[in-house]
């Protein structure tokens, strides 16, 4: 299980602290590729002399910024897809080994046509998923937290997409799934689906991004029931600092 930290802790800046990334010896490194941290033909150049110098793997995070691929609006949802679509062949030109995307969004349209957004999201994952596929990628579907406009927030969610023929690999985010008890749901029901996970804490109400352990989750259920042979996993803090701890304490629980 390779453990590394995500790029969410650096935002905006990451590529003004990458030596300061690489230097704390991490196994994976998560890039977020959005606003100032886009991944440019001399980023890309920059991360690949870092990974060939180094054992470092890199899994990428899509763009998420202002973009639904759920949109009821025809423009917004395609350019949100090609958006996507862009950042995946940069995530190839690195080698990713996981492509993590967010789901669509709901939009006030859902309540007077019900299930409008629900089926273009679907529509738009299996376009985006396939476009993975020729491209020799692993692209994830994250879970969402609770509480938000978001689709994919719990395990029934991922289950209809199964029922409706996708077979797809699955970002398990620890603290997104602790605000709707779905924990144990996902863990159970869809184990073999689960190649990444999203470590941070929370008290199970708000997405609150905490240090490993400074919140409710049971990560010793995690540690017990997941195994450690075929997944990545990076901490997501929103502050270097966090991240450090909470990798560390990471390290602790699972290669302990």
């Amino acid at each position: 299980m390779p453990i590394g930290i995500s790029t969410l802790c650096t935002v905006g800046k990451t590529f003004k602290v990458i030596n300061e990334l690489i230097s704390l010896r991490i196994e994976l490194l998560e890039l977020l590729d959005e606003w100032k941290d886009k991944l440019t033909k001399n980023r890309i150049k920059t991360l690949n002399e870092i990974k060939n110098t180094s054992n470092i793997r890199y899994t990428v995070h899509a763009p998420i910024l202002d973009l639904n691929i759920a949109a009821s609006n025809d423009t917004i949802r395609n350019t949100s897809i090609k958006i996507i679509m862009n950042s995946m062949e940069r995530a190839r030109a690195i080698d990713a080994e996981v492509f993590v995307i967010h789901p669509g969004l709901r939009t006030p349209l859902e309540n007077l046509v019900p299930n409008l957004n629900k089926h273009l999201n679907m529509e738009s994952l299996r376009r985006i998923l396939n476009y993975g596929e020729n491209l020799g990628l692993k692209v994830a579907i994250e879970n969402m937290p609770a509480g938000t406009r978001c689709f994919m927030q719990n395990s029934e969610e991922f289950s209809e997409l199964i029922e409706n023929g996708f077979s797809p690999y699955i970002v398990l985010d620890i603290g997104h799934a602790n605000t709707s008890s779905q924990i144990k749901k996902f863990i159970t029901e869809l184990k073999d689906k689960i190649i990444h996970l999203h470590l941070h804490d929370n008290y199970g109400i708000e997405d609150e991004h905490r240090i490993i352990g400074d919140g409710n989750v049971d990560w010793n259920f995690i540690k017990s029931n997941i195994s450690l042979d075929r997944i990545y996993a990076v901490v997501e803090n929103t502050s270097l600092n966090d991240a450090i701890v909470s990798y560390e304490r990471a390290i602790q629980l699972f290669k302990s």
